[in-house]
């Protein structure tokens, strides 16, 4: 399983979630679209902007076979505390 955080596309291609859930959270947190990108990226350990292209090398990771597993949950997160097994 990916477990993946705030991923915006700067590709200019609309995955959906964020004109659902975007304006929303947006007028909660009092910010514009750039703004609430920059919020989800100060809010992660790694201060990372969380692309696309990082959930899909995930995907590739898994679909490599290149490790023995039969099961795993890998965050594409930048690192957020709250989302840490316990």
């Amino acid at each position: 399983m990916i477990n993946a955080d705030a991923i915006f596309d700067d590709e200019g291609v609309s995955s959906g979630l964020w004109d659902v859930v975007g304006p929303e959270r947006m007028k909660s947190r009092n910010l514009d679209p750039e703004g609430l990108k920059e919020y989800y990226r100060q809010r992660n350990l790694l201060k990372a902007a969380v692309s696309a292209d990082d959930v899909g090398r995930a995907v590739l990771f898994f679909a490599s076979g290149q490790t023995p597993t039969t099961g795993a949950t890998l965050p594409v997160d930048g690192g957020i505390p709250a989302a840490f097994p316990r």
